[in-house]
Parts: structure tokens; C-alpha cells; sequence
């Protein structure tokens, strides 16, 4: 397979996770009663870094950083300005928040983290180390 095939391979899989955890992030917000919007880039920025890291054929912690900051612009233009929805009552309804492009944020970074210690985990053939367990 040649090597423009895998990262559109790659590509087409960070989107299809984009869509995915964002439907899901959004459906537990709500199920546990929070602003969907608070889910749905939680669980989106998380994915895409993660999936970026795993699916990159080569490159794999530039891939994701790549990934964290594309991220992160487009996170930016869509959720800049945010204002609380209704539901957060009278006195907090309709005024201007930073709180749905923050939990994005952190979401990327803790994706970028969990990515981090994936890479520190595998051993050199990618494949996970034992458990501290010698292998019979």
C-alpha cells in the first residue's frame, strides 16, 4: 500500500472519530445533564488526537500534535463566541462563556497525553510491552 493511500486512509479515519465522539460526548452530556456542547468537543478534540496517532503510518506524536492544533483553530472559529443556552436559567442565560472552547481544549491535550503514554508504552516493533511479566 502506498504511502499517500494510508495517510488518506488515516484521514478518513480521524473524521469518521470526529463525527462518531462528538455524537457520543454530546448524547452522555445530556444523558448526565450537562451543555451537549460541553461533550460534544470534549469527546471530538479527545478522538481526533488519539485516532491521529494511531492511524498515522509514520510520524505519529507529529501527527497528533498536527491534529491538536488544527483542532484547535477550527475549535476556535466554531465556538467563539459561546453563550450559556436557556437552560442555565435566568441569570446565566445568554451570557457570553469561554467554557465550551476550554473543554475542548482540555480535551485535545488530555488526547495528546493518553497518546504520549501509548508511544512510552510500545516497544520498538509498536507492539505493547509485557506487564512486567517475563514472556515464557
Amino acid at each position: 500500500m502506498t504511502m499517500v493511500l494510508r495517510w488518506a486512509l488515516a484521514l478518513l479515519g480521524i473524521l469518521v472519530s470526529l463525527v462518531i465522539a462528538g455524537l457520543l460526548g454530546g448524547l452522555t452530556a445530556e444523558l448526565v445533564g450537562l451543555w451537549h456542547l460541553l461533550g460534544v468537543g470534549f469527546g471530538a478534540a479527545f478522538a481526533v488526537v488519539v485516532v491521529a496517532y494511531l492511524a498515522a503510518p509514520n510520524h505519529r506524536i507529529c501527527a497528533a500534535v498536527v491534529a491538536l492544533a488544527l483542532g484547535a483553530i477550527a475549535a476556535w472559529l466554531l465556538l467563539e463566541p459561546s453563550f450559556y443556552p436557556e437552560s442555565y436559567g435566568a441569570a446565566r442565560a445568554y451570557e457570553p462563556t469561554h467554557l465550551p472552547i476550554a473543554v475542548t481544549y482540555v480535551g485535545g491535550l488530555l488526547g495528546l497525553l493518553v497518546a504520549t503514554l501509548i508511544r512510552r508504552r510500545s516497544g520498538p516493533n509498536h507492539s505493547f510491552k509485557a506487564d512486567g511479566c517475563a514472556a515464557a
